[in-house]
């Protein structure tokens, strides 16, 4: 740099930093040096700004911001002045005072359309900015201009004094906001204006950074050793086909750079979090690389993120959350999945509206969130045994179009016609399907007391059932699918056989613990309906461990396909090996230890990809491992049929108490849960009350005190 160029720069430093000699980022109205030392900062050239890709971007968002306001005046006017038209017409329009009748009184809903909610003005939504300037401790951050210590640029905590929903959030119909929104319509601007501090708009432009994806960690990760276009690439190829939670062309566009990126390091958090699933998911054995992304992606949160809300922070608050949980932090990834619902309800995700403003697409985009937030929840509960935390009323958003990518796009200005075939999309319409279907199922399953067989057999009938004849030829579970789908495709019908085994297993767990007891073999003292809830769990247990099996011999494995079919395989295998372990001679004993087997075979082809199967393998081993050695035995002259089973002598069964099997097969069911969550399924004893004699018996129990108490359950 010559000295021209140096004395240039010096004069436009400000005086501070050109008095200490000290290199100045000339920022306005203050530069950092002195904001940070609380030094009095001064420009005496203020005609001259510095031209760095830093300024120009904050005067850019100035300038975006500014815009924005004008069209949300203008429109705000002009309903103003719309409601004014109406109030002329009401009053000079035909009226008898004197008369009244009362047959002719109609509701608020027959008049004019009363507008208590409704879509954001113009091209905005729901997105809302709660974040200050402030970051000092309260006494260094002084109220100044008579503020009298108020947050001038904080939104109407009592949701009762802000009309227009533009950057504010959602505000439904139970707010005080929506009897304001009807009579004043332009009450916003007479409340208060909010003032766009300078430093609040550079702080939420894009970080200046001469690397395509920003992080501060980057050197210290190592992210330039990641090949981030393939992690996306396996991002969008096999995780999006089952959960499409971000539009892939729209995505892509933004991180070629083709068209603007979202301002704000949101975006930035939400490229690393698909490459991190993407890396993941795609990977076919252990790797650590994805939990380097993952830490790219959290440097571009931090607890401040909270105080702002938009679609794509809710994408990276979900994507954060499935990954942790596939990273085996289920409650950490419990609490994201928290903070992404209820964003979404704050951005209105659960609405739509007939006169709203909005693409096609992006209204599709909302849509295709919301509901894979839903699957993920539903799939988070089921896991864990917990409550659902979903709301179950005023959901009023349609399901994503089953339709392919080529169909709808940015400048579709109608909806296209839904495809006959697989598409992105199908995964997760079947599985809301499902789920909003057999919620009522589930929680039924986790309350006490226990539904009974009958009840649980209705249902079964009735709501899944209703699901099974709804589902379309072309996504039946032996229908043939494109190996993009295939995984999304199976992952549903795994589901359905283990949705079907949490129901009925407790019935299998009460046959078997009491397989030694006396008349417990004498199938006519059980009620029909218990003997089809015991053969039905068996049915689907034996079920599902073939599918998996067939599945795995069949598909390239992934990091993806591996965790779920562990999982699943898992939780079906236990109905076997408690059987087995019970009942050792019983006439379905082979095809037990034949399950069991299989079970153990794929675990030993999934553990490369998934090191937990070992756990697992090992497990089952250790449970029935005894019981699946063949020894040379020669059925004696005379002896019953069923004492030689397949080569097996007569066994003796598990000599642990039903309790401690109980417990154990519970911990293994839900090997993340919480005492908390313990309590749910076996609260007061119950679960020992469940396991009573077959004819409804009342039995003696024990409860949490030390006291005996006596629990009856209509088993029929």
């Amino acid at each position: 740099m010559d000295s021209e160029s140096r004395d240039a720069d010096r004069d436009q430093a400000c005086n501070e930093c050109r008095r200490r000699k000290a290199r100045c980022d000339k920022t306005l109205p203050e530069c950092g040096p002195c904001k940070k030392n609380r030094r009095h900062c001064l420009y005496e050239r203020h005609s001259r700004t510095p031209l760095t890709r830093k300024y120009l971007t904050q005067v850019e968002e100035q300038l975006r911001r500014a815009q924005l306001q004008a069209a949300r005046s203008d429109a705000r006017a002009q309903r103003a002045e719309a409601r004014l038209r109406q109030l002329d017409g009401e009053r000079t329009g035909p009226s008898d005072s004197s008369v009244i009748n009362h047959e002719d009184e109609t509701s608020p809903s027959d008049e004019l359309p009363i507008p208590f909610e409704g879509p954001p003005s113009g091209p905005a939504d729901f997105s809302w900015d709660e974040q200050t300037q402030d970051t000092g401790l309260p006494e260094t951050n002084a109220p100044t201009n008579g503020s009298q210590g108020e947050d001038e640029g904080a939104v109407d905590g009592m949701a009762s004094l802000t009309v227009d929903d533009n950057e504010v959030g959602y505000l439904g119909v139970a707010s005080g906001a929506a009897m304001l929104r009807l009579l004043l319509p332009d009450a916003h601007a007479s409340y208060k204006q909010i003032p766009v501090h300078p430093t609040t708009a550079t702080a939420t432009a894009t970080a200046t950074s001469e690397l395509w994806l920003d992080t501060p960690l980057w050197d210290a990760l190592d992210i330039g050793a990641v090949d981030l276009d393939a992690a996306i690439n396996a991002y969008f190829g096999l995780y999006h086909n089952s959960y499409p939670l971000v539009e892939e062309h729209t995505f892509r566009a933004q991180y070629s750079q083709v068209i603007p990126r979202p301002s704000g390091r949101s975006w930035h958090a939400l490229a690393f979090m698909i490459a991190a699933v993407g890396y993941f998911t795609a990977a076919t054995g252990p790797t650590d690389t994805d939990r380097r992304l993952f830490m790219a992606a959290k440097s571009n949160m931090s607890i401040e993120s909270l105080e702002m809300g938009n679609i794509t922070l809710v994408q990276t608050l979900t994507l954060m959350s499935n990954y942790l949980q596939k990273r085996n932090k289920p409650n950490s990834g419990y609490n994201y999945l928290g903070l992404a619902l209820h964003m979404a309800m704050g951005l209105g995700l659960h609405k739509e509206f007939h006169d709203w403003d909005i693409s096609p697409l992006n209204m599709e985009i909302r849509r295709r969130v919301w509901w894979c937030i839903f699957v993920f929840n539903m799939g988070a509960a089921i896991t864990f045994g917990r409550p659902l935390a979903w709301p179950n009323r005023n959901v009023e958003v349609s399901l994503p179009l089953n339709v392919s990518d080529r169909a709808l796009t940015n400048l579709s200005r109608t909806l296209p016609k839904e495809a006959d075939h697989v598409t992105t999309y199908s995964s997760v319409i079947m599985q809301s399907k499902f789920h909003v279907l057999t919620n009522d199922i589930y929680t039924r399953v986790i309350s006490m007391p226990f539904p009974s067989a009958t009840e649980l057999v209705r249902l079964d009938d009735t709501l899944i059932g209703k699901w099974v004849s709804s589902v379309p030829a072309w996504y039946r579970q032996d229908a043939p699918v494109l190996p993009q789908f295939a995984t999304g495709h199976a992952i549903m019908w795994w589901r359905l056989n283990n949705f079907r085994i949490i129901m009925y297993r407790p019935y299998v767990m009460r046959r078997v613990l009491q397989a030694r007891s006396h008349n417990s073999n004498n199938s006519h003292d059980v009620p029909p309906a218990v003997q089809e809830a015991y053969h039905r769990c068996l049915r689907e247990a034996e079920a599902s461990i073939t599918a998996i099996g067939d599945f795995w011999a069949s598909t390239p494995p992934t990091r993806l396909s591996a965790w779920y079919a562990l999982y699943f395989l898992f939780q079906a295998s236990l109905i076997p090996c408690v059987c087995l372990r019970n009942e050792p001679n019983a006439s379905l004993s082979a095809s037990w230890r034949s399950q069991i087997t299989q079970t153990l075979h794929t675990m030993q082809l999934i553990s490369p990809v998934n090191p937990s199967a070992q756990e697992c393998y090992n497990v089952i081993q250790r449970l029935c491992g005894p019981f699946l050695r063949p020894q040379p035995y020669e059925q004696p002259v005379g002896a019953s049929p069923d004492s030689n089973i397949a080569g097996y002598p007569p066994q003796e069964s598990t000599q642990e108490s039903p309790q401690t099997q109980i417990n154990n097969v519970y911990a293994m069911m839900w090997p993340n849960a919480n005492p908390a969550d313990v309590d749910v399924l076996m609260q007061d004893g119950m679960w020992t009350g469940f396991f009573s004699d077959l004819d409804g018996q009342a039995q003696q129990t024990i409860d949490g005190s030390g006291n005996a108490s006596t629990t009856q359950f209509p088993w029929g």
